[in-house]
């Protein structure tokens, strides 16, 4: 087990949101946006994640997620998930100049 401290990103949930059914599978999904301040990059990166219905879109606002590590396929992923993050009630200031 490693003593090493887990790794967090800030993503900004905006409460932009889409829902609809996929073409292929005809199965439904949601959408929705944020904004993630990675290390060292002056400026917010635009994303999108999924979750199961319009009910477990997070609320808008600041959240510190945990990043998730995992092999698939044999190449090495890291993933975010903002509904699982931890809602931050104050902003910290950005360390970029």
């Amino acid at each position: 087990m490693s003593n090493a401290p887990a790794m967090v990103i800030r993503v900004e949930v905006t409460g932009i949101q889409r829902s609809g059914t996929a073409q292929k599978s005809g199965k439904p999904y949601t959408m929705f946006q944020g904004y993630c301040h990675l290390p060292n990059i002056p400026y917010p990166q635009k994303a999108d994640f999924y979750a199961q219905g319009p009910t477990e879109v997070p609320q808008p606002g600041m959240y510190e997620c945990d990043v998730i590590a995992d092999v698939r396929d044999g190449r090495l992923v890291f993933e975010v998930d903002p509904r699982q993050g931890r809602r931050m009630t104050q902003v910290p200031k950005s360390t970029a100049a």
